[in-house]
C-alpha cells in the first residue's frame, strides 16, 4: 500500500524564473504561497498578466485551469480560467491549440465564440464577423471587464470600415450646460476650480455637494435614488451615481472636479459638437465617465444608468469602475453596437472620439488631496 501511495505520489511542477518572465512581484508570491491551488495559480498568472508578461500568464490560468474542480460553484469559474488563457495566448501572438478551444466550447460555448472573435479581428481583421461571433458574451462578465473593451476596440474599426467620409450637418443636441460634483469641504484647489468654471461659464454652470445633490435626486428620482447615492461606498461612487441621473434627466456636460475645461473656445466649440452624445475613449479602451455630454434622455445614458442600479442591488461590492463608473459606459455602448450587428437596429446619434480629441477639450491640473486621502481605486 505505501509503495503504491509512492508510485502516485507526484511532486508539485517546480519553476525557474523564466517561467516567471523575471516578474519581482510573481516570483515573491510564488515563493511565499507555491502554485498548487487555483487560487495561487491564478493570482501568478493575474500578476504576470497585469504585467503585461502574457506568454507566461497563460501557462499559470492554464495551470489554475487543471487544478480546477470544474464545479460551477467554485470561483473563479473554469471557463474564466480557459478563456482568459486562451486570450493570454492571442495577446502573446502565439496559435490557439483547437482541443483547448473545443474544451471551452463544451463548457461555455459563448466563452469559446468570443475567444474566436477576438482572433478573427486580430488575426483575419474581419471586424463584422468578429462582432457577430462574440455577439453578447460580454453579458457572461461584470460591466467595465476586458471584453467590452476589446468588443468596443473591435466596434470602432468596423465602424470606421462603413464610414462614407461623408461630414454631418447635424447640430448639437447637447444644452451647453456643464455639472460637477464635490461631497463636501472641498480643499483649495478645488474651491479655485470651481471658481475658474464660475468665472468661464456663469450661470450654465452648476456645481453639486453632498447635500444639494441629495435633494436634486430625491426630487428628480426620489426617495430609492436619493437613498442609494447617500449610502455609496466612497465618494467617488457617488459621483458616479449622480453624474449619470443628471445627464439622463437634463442632458449637458458633466466634468470631474479634478479636470478642467481649457479655454473659453474649447467651451464655445463644445456648443456645437455634432451629435447628441459625446463620448471620448482612453487609449485602451475605457469609456472617459470624467467628461461626457448627451441630451436628455440618451438611450446610452439611459442604459448606463440602468447598469449602475442593476449592479447596486446585485453586485454592491464591485469594484466601482466596473460597478457605476466608466464601465457601465462600455457596457451600454456594447449593447448598442450589438443591436446594430445582430439585429440591424439603427445606432443612436453618438459620437465616440479618441484621447487626443478629450485633450483637446479638458486638461488635469495639479491636486493634492488624491495624496492625502484613501484612493476610490482600492474600493
Amino acid at each position: 500500500m505505501s509503495e503504491n501511495t509512492e508510485n502516485n505520489h507526484q511532486e508539485p511542477p517546480s519553476f525557474t524564473t523564466d517561467d516567471l518572465a523575471h516578474d519581482d512581484q510573481a516570483i515573491a508570491y510564488l515563493e511565499r504561497h507555491g502554485a498548487d491551488t487555483v487560487e495561487h495559480a491564478f493570482a501568478i498568472a493575474n500578476i504576470l498578466h497585469i504585467h503585461s508578461n502574457v506568454r507566461e500568464a497563460s501557462s499559470f490560468y492554464r495551470r489554475a485551469f487543471e487544478l480546477h474542480t470544474k464545479s460551477q460553484t467554485e470561483y473563479p469559474l473554469a471557463q474564466s480560467l480557459l478563456q482568459v488563457r486562451l486570450l493570454c495566448l492571442l495577446k502573446a501572438s502565439l496559435p490557439l491549440p483547437p482541443e483547448e478551444i473545443q474544451e471551452l466550447e463544451n463548457i461555455e460555448p459563448s466563452f469559446a465564440n468570443y475567444i474566436r472573435g477576438v482572433n478573427t479581428a486580430w488575426r483575419e481583421k474581419d471586424f463584422e464577423k468578429s462582432l457577430k461571433l462574440i455577439g453578447n458574451t460580454y453579458e457572461g462578465f461584470h460591466s467595465g471587464e476586458e471584453i467590452d473593451r476589446l468588443y468596443l476596440e473591435i466596434a470602432l474599426l468596423w465602424l470606421q470600415s462603413l464610414d462614407t467620409g461623408k461630414k454631418s450637418n447635424k447640430n448639437c443636441n447637447i444644452p451647453h450646460h456643464l455639472y460637477m460634483y464635490w461631497d463636501r469641504n472641498p480643499p483649495l484647489e478645488i474651491r479655485e476650480n470651481i471658481q475658474y468654471h464660475q468665472d468661464l461659464i456663469g450661470e450654465d454652470f452648476t456645481v453639486f455637494d453632498h447635500e444639494s445633490a441629495s435633494q436634486w435626486m430625491y426630487e428628480n428620482y426620489g426617495r430609492e435614488a436619493c437613498e442609494f447615492f447617500q449610502q455609496a461606498r466612497h465618494p467617488a461612487e457617488a459621483a458616479d451615481l449622480l453624474r449619470l441621473h443628471v445627464i439622463a434627466a437634463k442632458g449637458g456636460w458633466w466634468l470631474d472636479a479634478d479636470l478642467r475645461i481649457k479655454s473659453d473656445d474649447a467651451w464655445d466649440h463644445l456648443a456645437f459638437v455634432p451629435t447628441s452624445c459625446q463620448l471620448f475613449t482612453t487609449h485602451n479602451f475605457v469609456l472617459h465617465n470624467d467628461f461626457f455630454g448627451a441630451a436628455p434622455s440618451h438611450p446610452i445614458i439611459s442604459n448606463a444608468l440602468l447598469t449602475a442600479w442593476a449592479n447596486t442591488f446585485r453586485h454592491p461590492g464591485l469594484y466601482i469602475a466596473f460597478k457605476t463608473g466608466p464601465g457601465v459606459l462600455n457596457r451600454a455602448v456594447s449593447r448598442t453596437i450589438f443591436q446594430k450587428v445582430n439585429h440591424g437596429e439603427e445606432l443612436p446619434d453618438v459620437s465616440i472620439d479618441n484621447q487626443d480629441r478629450f485633450n483637446d477639450f479638458v486638461e488635469e491640473y495639479e491636486v493634492h488631496y488624491k495624496n492625502a486621502s484613501g484612493s476610490w481605486h482600492h474600493h
